[in-house]
Parts: structure tokens; C-alpha cells; sequence
């Protein structure tokens, strides 16, 4: 009995050790098969990028690691970087393969002003890098980098009489005093390409040590949002308007978070300045809205006998894009959208009375039917009466005037606007209602419309759904 015992147990063990090496075999196999995938798609996403005589990435990464292995920390030779501005906008005007086409223009002129012994790579879609060996000394390196710059600023002919200018944000770099390998010298170079973009593009910059306090904490994002636009990283939570007084869900606020491989889901205080700064904020723009329309169209399949209202923000530099108004137009027609469904809403009221282009756009898009919501905390005594100009629909206000230990004189103008609002038939909207007091006060304001953490968070797509279905703002409020 006792071998029968040994023998079982032995039997038992030889399982598990069988089970554990199928695992770890099976694990084995998954982490090669998603090894291979990846460098399959990196040799793909270089490919696509490959320009007649022009360096892929790994091309130019073996040249440069090989030179410093030879020459070691005594060699000295510059990098120049190039960070087209812009380039979204071309590829949002004109698609991803006539924005190619431009590119290549680009480079034609680009290599032009170089030398033949000098080699050019292209690094991502529009940003390449300049190698100059030991035979350049800075002052060279930054004449050269200024050539480029005029070259670059050459008219590119399209279709017809049709022409557009390209400009870039140019960083320089010396090995070794700004990095003692590859990546860190790339690293300084993105950091100087950064702020350059930050002060608004087309510019040069040699790095230099200071930057990093000035800018460094946001660079590695900066770089990273191109990637993250390619890969849809980006999402959009839904944050409900409930009316009180119907006890309904009056409409939803759209809000993005970049969920980020390696921090997790991202607040847009971490990346919207960084992408103004750049100008995918337009990217952002466009996208918005159609993700906006796809939602709201579903969920009116979901729940036809609502008419739940869609709420999206826009900053004065979006305003300030001549072409939004015709994008959106594009995309109420494809979607076959009703505008009047969604409000935009503007942050700044402050800048309305300076650029005229933000009167043009906001007066296009109110005839397209959009809804206009202002931030009435951006309004003052002087510019109130210029709101009733403006053609808007919707006041929204913020939870300061609801603090006890806010002034006197912030609630005396939060009846002020209300009682303005109401006169021009606006809706008015509180935002961060925290707690049941903060709704009880504003309901004495006579505000029929609030939004915030007292009712739930902002919600994904999926919860949003559930959050309709169940009517779970009642539940709240009982």
C-alpha cells in the first residue's frame, strides 16, 4: 500500500511537471509568434516610409552606432533633426498618399541643400535626420542646418496653380557633449524640436543643457501622440447633463483620455496644450466629432424615444482653423447628421472680440444647426451685453459660485447671468455638482440643467448605455 501510495504520488507530480512544461512551451511559443509579428510590422511600417535614396531608420541607426564604436567618446560628429510643422494638416487637407507625394517634394528639396557626403534619413512620416561626420565642425553643422531651412521654404507645386509652403522645427546636436549614444542624443534633439514647436514652429536650435528644466517633462509626450493618433489610443468618455426638473438625461459632454500603454488613461490637462502646440489639435477636432456622431447614432438606434444631446469642446486655436467649419460640414453629410443634436462648446469666451476668424467660424457653424454653449465665468460685466449678439444657445456654469466660502460677489453675478440667460431664452447648465447641497443651491438659482460627480463620472460608451437603460440618475436623486 505504501508503494502504491509512493507510486501514485509520483504519477501525480509527473502530471504537473508535464502541464508546467506544456505552459512554459505554449508561453514560449506566444511571446515568439508576437516577436516575429512585431518586427513584421515594423519592417512594414519602414517600408512604407522608404524614399529613393533616402535612409530608413534602422539604415542610419547601424551608420551611427557603428561610427561611435569606431571613433569612441574622441570622435565628434553633429546630428540634425527635422520635425516638419504641421504635416496633419496637409494629411487632413489632402490624404495620407497625396501628403506622400508631398514628402517627397520635401525631401527633393531638403537634399538640394545637402552635401553628397552627408546622409539624410527619414525617421517617422515627417521627421527625418541629418548625419555629418567628424568633417563638420558646429559652425558648419549650423550653416548647414540653416541651408535647409531656406531650402525648405521653397513653394511645392500641387495641381494647376495650386502651391503650399512647408516649415520645420530643426534641432542640432554634438556627440558627445549632448549624448554618448544614439538614443540620448536623439533624446536631446526631440527635446530642442520641442520647444521650438512650443514658441510655434520653424525655427533652429542647438540643444543645450538648460532645456531639460525647461521643457523635458512634456517632450517624451509630444513625441509619443503621433504614435498614439496611428495606433487609436485615443478615447472619448461621456460625462451626463441630467434636468432636474423632468428628472432626464438632457445630454452628455464628450471628454478625451489617451489611453496610454505604459501610464494608463491620461486627463487631457496632460496632453491638449502639447498637441495646440503642434496642431494635431485639429486631428482632434475632426475626430471627435465622428466619434460623437457614431455614438450618438447608436445609442439612438438603442433608444429611439430619446433625444439625448451631444456636447464637444473647442479651443479659440481650433476657432482659428479656416477650414473646420467645411471638415464638420463634410462630416454631418456623410453621416447624414442632424447638427442641431450636438452643442459646442467654447471655452474661452474672452478671445470672441479679438480674431475675426473666430466670428466667421462660430457664425458658419451656428448656420450648419450646431448648438453653441459659452463658459459663462468668461463673461464679465463689459462683455455681457455682447453675448446677445453672438447667436448662442447654452450658458454653462462652473461650481465656484456654489462654495460658501466663495464672494459675495461671484453669486451676485452668477443671479446676474442666470437672470440673463433666462431673458434670452438660454439654457443654463451648472457643471461639478459634487454633493447634494451644491444641487440644492443651484436649484434656488432657478438652473434647471447640472452635470457632475453627484450623478456619476464621465463614462465610457458601453457604461453609457447601461447608465440610459437604467435611468440611474433617478436613483440619485430619490
Amino acid at each position: 500500500m505504501r508503494w502504491f501510495t509512493i507510486y501514485q504520488a509520483s504519477d501525480q507530480l509527473t502530471i504537473i511537471l508535464s502541464v508546467v512544461a506544456i505552459l512554459i512551451m505554449l508561453a514560449s511559443i506566444y511571446f515568439l509568434a508576437r516577436s516575429y509579428f512585431s518586427e513584421r510590422q515594423r519592417i512594414k511600417e519602414e517600408k512604407a516610409l522608404t524614399i529613393e535614396g533616402v535612409l530608413t531608420r534602422a539604415e542610419i541607426t547601424s551608420i551611427i552606432t557603428s561610427h561611435i564604436a569606431r571613433a569612441g567618446k574622441d570622435g565628434q560628429f553633429s546630428l540634425i533633426y527635422l520635425d516638419l510643422d504641421k504635416f496633419s494638416d496637409f494629411i487632413n487637407a489632402f490624404g495620407q498618399t497625396e501628403s506622400e507625394k508631398i514628402i517627397e517634394k520635401i525631401v527633393k528639396n531638403i537634399e538640394y541643400a545637402l552635401p553628397k557626403t552627408v546622409k539624410l534619413a527619414r525617421l517617422q512620416n515627417d521627421e527625418f535626420l541629418i548625419f555629418l561626420s567628424m568633417d563638420y565642425d558646429r559652425t558648419e553643422a549650423v550653416d548647414l542646418a540653416n541651408k535647409v531651412k531656406i531650402a525648405l521654404s521653397r513653394p511645392i507645386k500641387l495641381f494647376g496653380d495650386t502651391s503650399i509652403n512647408s516649415t520645420a522645427s530643426i534641432a542640432i546636436a554634438f556627440f558627445p557633449i549632448h549624448g554618448g549614444n544614439l538614443k540620448d542624443l536623439l533624446n536631446s534633439l526631440k527635446l530642442a524640436t520641442y520647444l521650438i514647436k512650443r514658441n510655434g514652429g520653424n525655427a533652429i536650435r542647438v540643444y543645450s543643457d538648460e532645456m531639460t528644466t525647461e521643457g523635458g517633462e512634456h517632450v517624451e509626450y509630444y513625441y509619443q501622440i503621433k504614435h498614439a493618433i496611428q495606433h487609436k489610443e485615443f478615447q472619448l468618455f461621456y460625462h451626463p447633463m441630467i434636468d432636474i426638473k423632468s428628472n432626464s438625461i438632457y445630454g452628455v459632454e464628450a471628454l478625451i483620455r489617451w489611453n496610454h500603454p505604459e501610464h494608463g488613461l491620461l486627463s487631457p490637462f496632460k496632453f491638449l496644450g502639447i498637441m495646440e502646440q503642434s496642431g494635431d489639435i485639429n486631428w482632434i477636432g475632426l475626430w471627435g466629432l465622428e466619434t460623437v456622431i457614431k455614438t450618438y447614432q447608436e445609442l439612438k438606434q438603442e433608444f429611439p424615444k430619446r433625444n439625448i444631446l451631444f456636447s464637444i469642446n473647442l479651443s479659440p486655436k481650433q476657432l482659428m482653423n479656416e477650414s473646420l467649419s467645411g471638415e464638420f460640414q463634410k462630416l454631418l453629410k456623410k453621416y447624414r447628421m442632424n447638427a442641431e443634436n450636438i452643442i459646442l462648446e467654447i471655452i474661452e469666451f474672452a478671445v470672441f472680440d479679438k480674431p475675426m476668424q473666430i466670428h466667421k467660424t462660430l457664425s458658419d457653424l451656428k448656420k450648419m444647426g450646431f448648438q453653441i454653449a459659452i463658459d459663462g465665468f468668461g463673461l464679465d460685466y463689459a462683455t455681457l451685453s455682447k453675448a446677445e449678439s453672438l447667436n448662442i444657445d447654452i450658458i454653462k456654469l462652473d461650481n465656484e459660485f456654489l462654495k460658501e466660502e466663495e464672494s459675495y460677489m461671484k453669486a451676485k453675478f452668477a443671479s446676474l447671468l442666470v437672470e440673463f440667460a433666462h431673458k434670452n431664452k438660454y439654457t443654463v447648465i451648472c457643471e461639478a455638482i459634487e454633493d447634494l447641497p451644491m444641487l440644492e443651491e443651484a436649484k434656488k438659482y432657478e438652473i434647471e440643467v447640472m452635470q457632475g460627480f453627484y450623478f456619476t463620472k464621465p463614462l465610457s460608451a458601453e457604461a453609457l448605455r447601461g447608465y440610459i437603460g437604467t435611468e440611474a440618475w433617478k436613483d440619485v436623486q430619490k
